[in-house]
């Protein structure tokens, strides 16, 4: 016997989630949502490919949960991607796929709202757990790797700076590109 609450799919979100399902972020075009989500954050297409599957079952739990929910990192990466494509995003997304609007709250800063964010992570990996299992950790981290400082993710400039992957990933896509 588990401890985890048995899912709670009903008609209503069963309906939701084909929706999100079926929506397309990858139409016909050279540089469709996954491939310029790739492209911009240094991701790999599987790898981006793989966060979009995530981002989907964050706006599912958006609508399906009880109480707020809070994105993983990378999931906020491509919300943040999604709402550049606004036509897409508001027209299509929000009003037909979702059937209501889903906006972006960030943070405000200081203790107290660092405290209610942790909190909301906390409760949106264990909503995500009785709707789909255990989430996948690449994706979503324990609250407290959420959490650290300085974040995992920076926008630079690379005019004016270098930025060189970790050892492992560089040995990584060495290993990948002698593979090719």
């Amino acid at each position: 016997m588990t401890d985890t609450p048995a899912p709670v799919w009903t008609p209503a979100t069963r309906a939701l989630w084909e929706r999100i399902e079926r929506h397309d972020f990858e139409p016909g075009h050279a540089l469709n949502f996954t491939r310029r989500l790739a492209r911009d954050k240094d991701w790999t297409l599987p790898f981006a490919h793989a966060a979009i599957l995530e981002y989907r079952r964050f706006c599912f739990l958006a609508f399906a949960a009880a109480a707020p929910v809070t994105p993983s990192e990378e999931v906020d990466e491509v919300w943040h991607m999604h709402l550049t494509y606004s036509h897409d995003y508001w027209d299509v997304w929000c009003a037909t796929v979702l059937g209501g609007p889903l906006h972006h709250g960030p943070t405000q800063g200081g203790p107290v709202e660092q405290t209610r964010f942790r909190e909301q992570y906390a409760a949106t990996l264990a909503v995500y757990e009785t709707f789909f299992g255990p989430p996948p950790e690449t994706f979503w981290p324990a609250t407290r790797a959420r959490f650290r400082n300085p974040p995992k993710f920076r926008v630079i400039d690379t005019d004016r700076w270098i930025a060189l992957p970790r050892f492992q990933e560089l040995w990584r896509r060495l290993r990948a590109m002698m593979r090719a």
